[in-house]
């Protein structure tokens, strides 16, 4: 079983907080139904034998709920602590931290496999790259990380305001007052530079925050190499 280390002192965008507790406050549980992306990546994980998986940003959990679903021992966690209320009150027996992606609590290499689902776009590109530090410095050696981010195609890129190339805030978006980076085919392989790349794919259909609307994103599988002999 994982242990989580001691939480150090994180000083977190408070606006980004609010925003996000605003969100969960007022809608409450915002999407039910698991990714059809997630559910293949779970199947993935089963094949690869994988035990130990953390869901990053889980939100309300209902990615959570079918990694448990899926006989995983699953830790979940979230910056926006009225989520985790919420998933906790659906999911009693899983051990959820309240976190910034940028310093998660737990050791180095404590997870077989890690999931983050249209996450980790939130945020300016060097917090971004902190938070895929983050994510292989958890995921052990030969452990897989399955990550989901929105796409330089995604409508959405081209309303809001742009704080820095290719990052937007203010965009038509349930969570548009939140900054969202969309990402080039280039920057995933830069950004996930230190993995082995199982898999890159590119997505465009429906929101699933939004069905009226287009999405576009990409999955990646990454590998976390092995460790030298």
């Amino acid at each position: 079983m994982c242990q989580m280390t001691p939480l150090p002192a994180i000083i977190l965008s408070m606006s980004q907080v609010r925003d996000w507790e605003s969100l969960y406050r007022d809608r409450g549980v915002v999407q039910k139904e698991p990714s059809p992306r997630v559910v293949e990546a779970a199947a993935l994980f089963r094949q690869e034998g994988l035990v130990r998986v953390l869901d990053l940003g889980c939100g309300t959990g209902r990615h959570t709920a079918l990694l448990c679903d899926s006989r995983f021992q699953v830790h979940g966690c979230d910056a926006s602590v009225d989520a985790l209320i919420l998933a906790k009150g659906r999911l009693p027996g899983v051990r959820f931290a309240a976190c910034d992606m940028t310093c998660l609590p737990y050791r180095d290499g404590c997870f077989d496999g890690l999931l983050s689902y249209a996450v980790i776009q939130h945020g300016l590109l060097e917090t971004i790259r902190h938070a895929v530090a983050e994510i292989l410095r958890v995921v052990r050696p030969g452990g897989i990380a399955f990550v989901t981010v929105t796409s330089t195609e995604h409508p959405e890129s081209l309303t809001g305001e742009e704080i820095e190339p290719n990052t937007r805030i203010n965009i038509d978006a349930i969570d548009g007052d939140m900054p969202h980076h969309y990402f080039t085919d280039e920057e995933m392989r830069q950004v996930f530079g230190a993995f082995d790349i199982l898999g890159l794919q590119h997505y465009r259909g429906p929101s699933e925050k939004d069905p009226t609307h287009e999405s576009a994103s990409w999955a990646i599988y990454a590998r976390r190499p092995p460790a030298s002999a």
